[in-house]
C-alpha cells in the first residue's frame, strides 16, 4: 500500500560492526534521545526501530572463535582473539557476497518492506558496516518494479538515507560489483542520502593511523551525471572531538547527526 502520511514516521537504525550480540545493541535508544535532545520539546511523534543481525554473523563466525581458544589459550591474546574475529569476521562476511550476508540483507529488507506495507514513513540510519547493508537493500529495492516512482515518494519504501562512518568510500566495497547506485528514472523527486563522517575516522578513510583527511568525498563517489540518476547525495565531514577508533563511535551523539536526521523527517 502506498505511504500514509498520516502515520508517525519510523527511523530505523542498522549498527555497524559490533562486539558481544544482540542483547547488547542500543542504538535506537541513542538516536532517539539523539532527536529528542534536537526538538527542544517541540510536538513531533516518531518511532525507532533497530535491524539486528549481530547475533547471525556471530552464528556464521562461531568456528573461527572455537579456533581462537586454541591459538590465543592463554595471555593478552586470549583477550584481544575474539574481538579482532568479531570485528575482521563482519567486514569479511560482508565483502564475501555468501549465505550469511545474503541472510543479513534479506532480514534487512523484509524489515523495511513490513513497514512499507504499512504505510509508514521509514528513514534509515547506518553506522558504519550496516551502511552497506542498508546501500545494497535500497538499491535492490529501486530496482523492484513498482517501488521508487521518481513522480509519487508515496511509493518509496524508504524516504532517506543517513549514514554516519561509512566506509562505502574504499576501494575494497566498489570492488566487489553490489555497491551501484541504482538511477531511479526520470521525475520530479529525488532520493536524499547525507553522508556524516569525522575527518579521523579510520573506517572510513582507510588510514590505520586515524590522519585527518579535509575535503574527503565519499557518498558523492556515487553521483552520476545523468538526468535519471534521482539521488540527491551530500557528504558532511565533522569533527567529533574523537580521535581514532573513539571518532568512529562518536556519531551517536553528534548534534550535527540529530540536526541532518530530523531535517530530513520534517
Amino acid at each position: 500500500m502506498p505511504i500514509s502520511l498520516d502515520k508517525n514516521p519510523v527511523i530505523l537504525v542498522v549498527h555497524g560492526v559490533q562486539l558481544g550480540d544482540d542483547s547488547s545493541l542500543t542504538q535506537d535508544k541513542m538516536i532517539r534521545n539523539s532527536i529528542q535532545s534536537r526538538l527542544n520539546k517541540l510536538d513531533f511523534e516518531f518511532g525507532v526501530d533497530l535491524y539486528k543481525y549481530e547475533n547471525i554473523s556471530d552464528t556464521s563466525l562461531k568456528k573461527l572463535k572455537n579456533l581462537s581458544n586454541v591459538l590465543f589459550a592463554t595471555g593478552i591474546g586470549a583477550i584481544l582473539a575474539q574481538p579482532i574475529i568479531d570485528l575482521v569476521g563482519d567486514v569479511t562476511i560482508s565483502l564475501s557476497n555468501d549465505s550469511t550476508d545474503s541472510k543479513i540483507r534479506k532480514g534487512l529488507l523484509k524489515k523495511v518492506m513490513s513497514y512499507h506495507e504499512a504505510g509508514v514513513p521509514l528513514y534509515i540510519v547506518a553506522h558504519s558496516l550496516g551502511s552497506v547493508y542498508a546501500f545494497d537493500v535500497i538499491n535492490e529495492l529501486i530496482e523492484t518494479n513498482g517501488l521508487f516512482d521518481r513522480d509519487d515518494p508515496l511509493t518509496w519504501p524508504v524516504q532517506g538515507l543517513l549514514t554516519i562512518g561509512s566506509p562505502l568510500g574504499l576501494s575494497m566495497f566498489k570492488k566487489t560489483g553490489r555497491n551501484i547506485a541504482a538511477s531511479l528514472g526520470r521525475g520530479q523527486f529525488s532520493f536524499k542520502w547525507l553522508n556524516y563522517f569525522d575527518v579521523s575516522d579510520p573506517v572510513v578513510s582507510g588510514s590505520i593511523f586515524g590522519k585527518k583527511y579535509r575535503g574527503l568525498k565519499i557518498a558523492e563517489k556515487y553521483k552520476k551525471d545523468t538526468l535519471d540518476f534521482g539521488w540527491f547525495i551530500t557528504d558532511y565531514p565533522i569533527d567529533t572531538g574523537k580521535n581514532w577508533l573513539l571518532a568512529h563511535t562518536a556519531y551517536w551523539d553528534s548534534a550535527a547527526v540529530g540536526d541532518g536526521l530530523l531535517d530530513m523527517m520534517v
